[in-house]
């Protein structure tokens, strides 16, 4: 008997279906840029970037890095390596020079993979970001990546190409 004891105050149902209301007014459709950006749609921008899966079934190696930011969160690095493990061998790592071979004087990556540099996607819209493909020294395109969501599904929305900046070569 809650609505029976002392001290127990009862709202008036009006009032609550109110705040109900309120409150799912604010839950659907566009994301306003309240909440953070997760591995959905770092997931998204990788795609964009993949290269072709051999006929031959072999998975690609993929290796991915922040651009001169903190390292992927390890549950977004778990989810983003779910999403694409069936065709990927999706690496991540925290030095650039753990995927590439400097060995080698054209610096190719490692394993005949492809490096993805990666910024921070903008939690408020516009949700943008930079993203740099190296292949090897000399071969490296950048791009300024635009994503939309529209009921929590990421997508690219734009690609335009830039100038590299931090995936170049000393030489």
């Amino acid at each position: 008997m809650l609505g029976g004891r002392r001290g127990v105050k009862r709202w008036p149902r009006s009032l609550l279906a109110v705040v109900a209301l309120a409150v799912m007014s604010g839950c659907g459709g566009d994301d306003d840029g309240a909440g953070p950006v997760g591995a959905d749609a770092y997931t998204a921008v990788i795609d964009d970037f993949l290269p072709p899966v051999p006929s031959d079934g072999s998975r690609p190696v993929v290796f991915l890095a922040r651009l001169g930011e903190e390292p992927f969160a390890l549950d977004d690095q778990v989810a983003m390596i779910a999403a694409v493990e069936e065709s990927y061998d999706l690496r991540f790592v925290d030095e650039i020079d753990a995927a590439v071979d400097n060995e080698d004087s054209d610096a190719p990556t490692r394993d005949d993979g492809l490096l993805l540099g990666i910024g921070t996607i903008s939690t408020a819209p516009p949700h943008v970001v930079r993203v740099e493909v190296y292949r090897a020294a000399g071969m490296v395109d950048a791009h300024k990546v635009t994503l939309v969501v529209r009921d929590d599904v990421w997508r690219v929305d734009t690609s335009e190409p830039v100038d590299p900046e931090v995936l170049v070569s000393d030489e």
